[in-house]
């Protein structure tokens, strides 16, 4: 199988090179550095790394000239990885979601996409949702998620698309995620540190709801040997904890008394709860790795991280 990964260098691409059969023909972009020595000292030799911009027209005929215009499959990442950015830079949000999309599916067709939305398209509702949900976002990301929707379906009737499944993914944690993202500081604090103060914006009620990173790449897996296509399903563990049980959970796994901090909002507030019925439904999926295990899973690759680079 020929697949293409856009948005390769980040936490899900990276997780995906891994994770994915070795026998696939693998064409991984990113416009960041760094991906090719990662590809490097895992051996992955059925990976090829081309680094550029999805903006740029130029950059993209001259690969789709080279590598063939068509893929089995696109496994499409790239975009903002950061919702609060939006509020500041909607231009960028824009520039780097449904654009970048726009100018990919202009110049590549495939046969599958794979279309790695948000739940953050629920933006503004409460309780449960599903894709049957009526949705009005208001957060620049969401809004931009929604059109990128939108325009897998367009890429679709028009032709470049042969089949596409959109997830509503509610995130993941895992080994080479941000740091800046809340498990990860969350083992580093009580794990690595053996800290017991942990700071949190907002009140700590809003709601998160991740899976861990080898369940999210075991789904992919599903669907990309599944064949089933036009499904806009929510990519969930379906059992969201708000933001402070999550800091009383991770402290418990590691033996801390915490002390939480809060400070400043935050400006993607989740009050939604989506179910991943229809995943399981669809693809007989479902999450299977229980919170305890992911986070002490992060925290052996987190060490081993830790005095690799000492």
């Amino acid at each position: 199988m020929r697949i293409i990964i856009t948005g390769a260098g980040g936490f899900v691409g990276k997780n995906l090179l891994l994770g994915l059969p070795r026998d696939s023909e693998i064409l991984a972009l990113d416009r960041a550095a760094g991906l090719e020595s990662f590809i490097r000292g895992r051996g992955l030799d059925n990976v090829r790394v081309e680094r550029g911009d999805l903006g740029d027209s130029n950059w993209l005929n001259g690969l789709a000239g080279e590598w063939g215009g068509e893929a089995d499959a696109v496994v499409y990442l790239a975009g903002n990885g950061d919702p609060a950015r939006s509020v500041g830079r909607p231009g960028e949000d824009l520039r780097d979601g449904p654009l970048a999309l726009i100018n990919f599916f202009s110049t590549f067709r495939a046969r599958l996409a794979l279309y790695f939305s948000s739940g953050a398209v629920y933006d503004g509702l409460r309780g449960p949702v599903s894709p049957a949900s009526r949705l009005d976002p208001r957060l620049p990301y969401a809004v931009g998620k929604l059109a990128s929707e939108h325009y897998i379906k367009f890429f679709q009737k028009e032709g470049r698309i042969g089949d596409y499944v959109i997830l509503r993914f509610f995130g993941a944690y895992g080994p080479y995620e941000p740091p800046r993202k809340i498990y990860t500081r969350l083992v580093r604090t009580f794990a690595l540190e053996r800290k017991a103060e942990f700071t949190i914006r907002g009140d700590g009620r809003n709601l998160i709801d991740a899976m861990f990173i080898e369940d999210a790449v075991r789904a992919v897996n599903s669907i990309l040997t599944d064949g089933r296509g036009g499904l806009v399903v929510d990519f969930c563990l379906g059992e969201p904890y708000s933001v402070e049980e999550l800091v009383l959970q991770a402290a418990r796994v590691f033996g801390i008394e915490p002390r939480i901090r809060k400070e400043g909002e935050v400006p993607e507030y989740i009050e939604f709860r989506p179910s991943p019925a229809a995943m399981r439904e669809a693809f007989g999926f479902f999450p299977s790795t229980p919170l305890e295990e992911g986070l002490q899973k992060l925290a052996r690759h987190l060490q081993t991280e830790k005095e690799n680079t000492h």
